[in-house]
């Protein structure tokens, strides 16, 4: 199963994820979200880790030429949109396409990588099922250990992302909770 890490916002984080071997790591470029990252700080933080494959997120209304420039910038290796991303088709990266509700999903290219937040209740439901089989599918559920544990066993994922939460004071981050799903997960 793959390891996707999203919204990395500090230095911590983004050395404990790559020791532990993650397959890929995201920096929020998207200046209107809450967990955006400077250029000036991704940078220096990329700067320090080596192996696990970067991945730019950015928003809705980024355009195309700003997600380009960015992406030559730092030498992305993959880049995560909306799913409504309007320019989505003209973006020649490796794509994770983001869906906030995944019974909205449809008319997806085979190269596409779906990132899909789901809830506790969905992870019955046989449609979701249905889809995680039929496409390379990263499940968002949070940070419960039980409720991802619960995911994993009953869609069987392609990957699963853990997105970040926000340092509780500049250079103070605790990677406890990340590292007790993970020990759980078999990672």
């Amino acid at each position: 199963m793959q390891l996707k890490i999203a919204s990395i916002s500090n230095l911590t984080d983004a050395r404990y994820f790559s020791a532990v071997g993650a397959n890929y790591l995201g920096f929020c470029f998207d200046a209107l979200a809450e967990n955006n990252i400077p250029i000036a700080t991704a940078k220096e933080i990329i700067n320090w880790i080596h192996h696990p494959d970067i991945v730019g997120e950015f928003g809705i209304h980024q355009p195309l030429e700003e997600i380009q420039f960015l992406a030559q910038e730092f030498g992305l290796n993959g880049i995560q949109v909306p799913y409504l991303h309007m320019q989505r088709e003209q973006l020649s990266f490796q794509k994770f396409l983001y869906m906030e509700d995944w019974k909205e999903i449809s008319g997806i290219a085979s190269t596409d990588v779906l990132v899909v937040k789901i809830k506790k209740e969905d992870i019955q439901h046989p449609n979701l099922k249905q889809l995680v089989n039929s496409n390379k599918l990263f499940i968002d559920i949070g940070l419960d250990k039980a409720t991802v544990l619960n995911a994993i066993e009953h869609l069987n994922p392609y990957g699963i992302q853990l997105t970040c939460k926000l340092e509780e004071k500049i250079g103070w981050s605790s990677v406890d909770e990340y590292a007790e799903i993970l020990e759980a997960i078999g990672y």
